[in-house]
């Protein structure tokens, strides 16, 4: 297979999105338990929202990735690629599968019984270790949907991928619709599957997987299209973002509380404009920094690099430090402070960072934060004068 041009663009958006990821957990604790109506949940609830794009951009690169590497079945070697899958995404996720039952009887005092760890199979199976592990749960089942997407559609999504959009947006916009305004019990046996389930299958993220792919077959006459409308496409982005963020606000409102506000996740209809409007800004961002040459773009550059082992990372990272600093230092640091959510975030994101930087500098790397370069420090030789 004929390698194709890197598309350095692609390690900022990581980044970003990775950082969006973050900041929608170090932030739900001040949008969920600040004192209502103070400046704390307001800035929570703010960031925390603004940032739900990090799961849609991150879904979109994935798909952008697999159609842009592999645009044909011919291309496709599925042992090499499954392959590296086992090794460098499943082996890590089971480690840290495992890490994070160990981290949660340590941080919340749950006793390891038997049922526990004969439970932990179906947990890892099922992404339940942890919170934030059902993503690879989900990105696994495209993996394993791939070649048939490959073999079926990809055709048609470098031929016609105007129709491939819409119907996929059709598509994804029904059943998120439903499944967020009008869900209701019924006694048919796999609809309530799909309720209970859809959020962490493919059946609630293709529009982004398979939107990636459309764009990375025809990025450049995407990049050229955009280019030439900036001015509209920042408009519509706005629009977008208030009608996101409103969406909740109003809620919020008209309950006069946030009894709603978990509801307000990173799956449901508004997402699937804003996420994909916010992908359309990141390129046009990254594009105007990827050719720059500076220490703060190349350290950006670097997060994307390590996205994986700061997805892997950050929550056990936020927890711990969270719990250590509230329960500590209940005068200084509280849910209800704004300069709380500063010390939270910048801690956190640096103490992540540094996990994933000591995790590299080792040939076993991979085990925990996947296949990525390993970090080198330079040492400077010193002369020794004649």
């Amino acid at each position: 297979m004929k390698k194709r041009p890197e598309v350095l663009e692609l390690y900022y958006i990581r980044a970003i999105a990775a950082f969006g990821i973050f900041a929608i957990h170090a932030t739900g604790g001040f949008a969920l338990y600040s004192e209502f109506n103070t400046n704390a949940m307001n800035i929570g609830i703010f960031l925390n929202q603004f940032f739900r794009f990090g799961t849609p951009v991150f879904m979109m690169v994935s798909g952008f990735v697999l159609f842009y590497n592999y645009r044909t079945p011919k291309e496709f070697d599925w042992i090499r690629f499954y392959k590296k899958k086992a090794i460098f995404l499943v082996v890590p996720y089971i480690l840290w599968s495992v890490g994070y039952f160990l981290f949660s009887s340590y941080m919340y005092g749950i006793p390891i019984t038997s049922e526990r760890v004969l439970g932990l199979p179906k947990a890892i199976l099922l992404g339940e270790s942890f919170s934030h592990l059902y993503f690879i749960f989900l990105i696994v089942q495209f993996y394993i949907i791939f070649p048939l997407l490959i073999r079926y559609l990809s055709k048609a999504m470098i031929n016609k991928p105007i129709k491939v959009f819409t119907i996929t947006v059709l598509l994804q916009g029904a059943i998120l619709i439903y499944e967020f305004y009008f869900r209701r019990p019924t006694n048919i046996d796999i609809v309530n599957i799909i309720n209970t389930y859809y959020w962490k299958t493919f059946i609630g993220w293709f529009f982004y997987f398979i939107t990636g792919g459309i764009i990375a077959y025809h990025y450049e006459r995407f990049v050229e299209f955009i280019k030439k409308r900036i001015p509209l496409t920042v408009f519509i982005y706005i629009v977008s973002l208030v009608l996101f963020l409103g969406e909740m606000y109003l809620d919020i409102y008209v309950n006069q509380g946030r009894d709603n506000f978990e509801k307000y996740g990173s799956i449901r209809p508004m997402n699937m404009l804003y996420g994909l409007l916010t992908f359309i800004m990141l390129v046009l961002l990254t594009r105007k920094i990827k050719d720059r040459n500076n220490s703060l773009i190349g350290l950006i550059k670097s997060f994307g690099t390590y996205s994986l082992g700061v997805y892997f990372a950050h929550p056990m990272v936020l927890e711990y430090i969270k719990i250590r600093l509230i329960s500590n230092f209940p005068n200084y640091i509280g849910y209800s402070r704004i300069s709380s959510i500063a010390v939270i975030v910048g801690l956190g994101w640096a103490l992540t960072m540094c996990l994933c930087y000591f995790f590299a500098l080792f040939k076993w790397r991979w085990l925990f934060i996947g296949r990525v370069p390993q970090l080198l420090i330079k040492k400077e030789k010193s002369e020794k004068a004649v």
